[in-house]
């Protein structure tokens, strides 16, 4: 073999080799921390899903007869666009509703087996359907006025109906956020009877902040009556002993200790010692 044809043979060789390498099917799938990835035989007796979870890691696999398929098993929150729910009453509430939830790792074979779509396609179609149906059937046994007065329980009811039907199905719900928005007339009348409610509190209020006033007075005159009462009580009794106690010999002490010496200007006439002035 002459040595132009070894290296025409070689350099054949080689980019046949680079061709092979460029194009063979075998790769690899890193599955990331929080996700799962499901292998999918796209030829053979075994064709569509197995009944294969592969764990977090890498994985090869033939891409010319099979695919590998991510999905994310840590929460999701997804942000639907807002509708309408017409109670039982025909009154209509727009609902925005926000969900958070998360997929179940060993059904993640049976999602994609029922629905065949990825992830994102699934939140917007199969699980924003039932969503909006789980609101509608629930409205449809509230009034308007009982879904604004039992808020709570209306959303309890939904969580519970969207716990069943997307738990079955591998859908984990974890919350729920509704953001009701009732009617501009019912809104209305909300906004009165609060209104009404809060100046019936306020006049209540200062009726009771008055009859506390009002207390305060009376007991303050009871108070001031029954010490007049018996200061007055303190000074007639004290009258009364004054007056059994004076005798005509206390009398004329107090008089003498009374007189400051100057006998008096005018006299009764005769011998009486009877004097006027004294002070």
């Amino acid at each position: 073999m002459t040595l132009g044809r070894k290296i025409i043979i070689g350099s054949v060789s080689f980019f046949l080799a680079v061709i092979v390498l460029f194009i063979q099917p075998f790769t690899f799938e890193n599955i990331d921390a929080g996700n799962v990835g499901i292998r999918i035989n796209l030829y053979g007796t075994d064709k569509g899903v197995d009944n294969i979870t592969l764990v977090t890691g890498r994985v090869w696999y033939n891409t010319w007869t099979t695919k590998i398929i991510e999905f994310p098993t840590f929460t999701q929150s997804v942000d639907y666009d807002s509708f309408v729910i017409t109670t039982k009453d025909a009154a209509e509430f727009k609902v925005d509703p926000k969900l958070n939830y998360h997929i179940n790792p060993d059904k993640v074979p049976q999602i994609y087996r029922q629905y065949r779509r990825p992830l994102g396609e699934i939140q917007q179609g199969f699980m924003k359907n039932t969503i909006y149906d789980a609101y509608r059937i629930v409205a449809n046994s509230f009034s308007s006025d009982s879904v604004m007065s039992n808020r709570e329980a209306f959303e309890d009811r939904v969580q519970n109906v969207l716990t069943k039907t997307l738990g079955k199905d591998g859908f984990i719900y974890d919350q729920l956020t509704s953001a009701i928005t009732p009617p501009p007339s019912l809104r209305q009348m909300i906004d009165e009877k609060n209104t009404s409610i809060q100046a019936r509190l306020k006049a209540e209020n200062m009726a009771k902040q008055a009859e506390a006033e009002a207390k305060v007075i009376i007991a303050r005159a009871e108070g001031q009556a029954k010490a007049t009462l018996i200061k007055a009580r303190a000074e007639a009794e004290a009258n009364q002993l004054r007056q059994k106690t004076l005798t005509p010999l206390l009398i004329q002490q107090e008089w003498v200790s009374k007189w400051n010496g100057v006998l008096p200007t005018t006299n009764a006439g005769g011998s009486t010692s009877l004097m006027l002035g004294v002070k």
